[in-house]
């Protein structure tokens, strides 16, 4: 008997299992993380329900896994650096521990749960959230999105849609922080209807000043954009639409979501 299992970063396993009466479902869980359960053909059956597997499944089933919280081991990448230090947030001192930049520990999860939280509210930027004193006074550093996916040991489809949301997060406050009127709708039409530059993939060729909504047609060159409004100069990138900072190669950034778009993205 031959099972198709999907897993959450949508990889797929086949197992083979004998089709005498007597092989038990549990013998498809060894397979599986502990605490996973499995859903499709119209069931969701967990390790504790041992029947047999024939009274179950036939030939060529393909069926979901879902890992409970916990389930899930995050394990790290040999590049990462290990604290020794207690989590910030929990005080855990058993799971490892990632040194972030700014030098505090944190576990994997404790990360992972900790952004998405950011996420939810909105936020752009992900900044460490360790306490420095007994004023409540927090360390604040930025972390680069980079980083917060190595170190959290992201699957593939976790990483897709963190980035989509920290994208959109950031267009939306950047629409919110304008200090001139937003675009009319003329304008909006403008820049939903730009055409694409030839050699930058699928980057506008017009796009509005991130801090005055200025529009602007990239002509030639770089990447690298200077807002020419009179008291602006805000200096972006116009593939991500992020502030631009020599320490930070724009040639491997993403593409920013279209501006005054409704998109929105529900974290998994």
């Amino acid at each position: 008997m031959k099972i198709t299992v999907i897993h959450p970063d949508l990889k797929r396993s086949q197992f083979r299992f004998s089709e005498r009466k007597t092989t038990k479902v549990s013998a498809l869980f060894k397979h599986l993380p502990p605490g996973a359960t499995i859903k499709g053909l119209g069931k969701k059956i967990d390790v504790g329900k041992d029947c047999l597997l024939n009274d179950i499944f036939t030939h060529g089933d393909v069926i979901e896994a879902v890992y409970t919280e916990g389930s899930r081991v995050r394990r790290l990448s040999r590049w990462v650096k290990v604290s020794p230090d207690p989590c910030m947030i929990t005080l855990d001192t058993t799971d490892q521990r990632v040194e972030m930049p700014c030098g505090h520990s944190i576990t994997p999860q404790a990360l992972f749960d900790y952004c998405w939280h950011e996420l939810e509210k909105g936020s752009s930027k992900i900044t460490c959230p360790y306490v420095t004193d007994l004023k409540g006074d927090r360390c604040g550093y930025r972390w680069h999105s980079d980083v917060i996916l190595l170190y959290t040991a992201m699957t593939r489809t976790e990483k897709m849609v963190f980035r989509k949301r920290l994208d959109i997060n950031r267009i939306k406050q950047q629409e919110l922080q304008s200090s001139n009127v937003l675009p009319d709708d003329v304008i909006i039409s403008h820049l939903h209807n730009s055409p694409k530059l030839p050699h930058y993939g699928n980057v506008l060729k017009c796009r509005a000043c991130p801090k005055c909504w200025s529009i602007i047609e990239h002509v030639s060159g770089c990447l690298s954009m200077t807002c020419q409004y009179p008291s602006c100069n805000f200096r972006f990138c116009f593939r991500c639409l992020d502030e631009y900072s020599n320490g930070y190669n724009h040639n491997s950034c993403r593409v920013a979501p279209l501006q005054f778009s409704d998109t929105n993205v529900k974290p998994c």
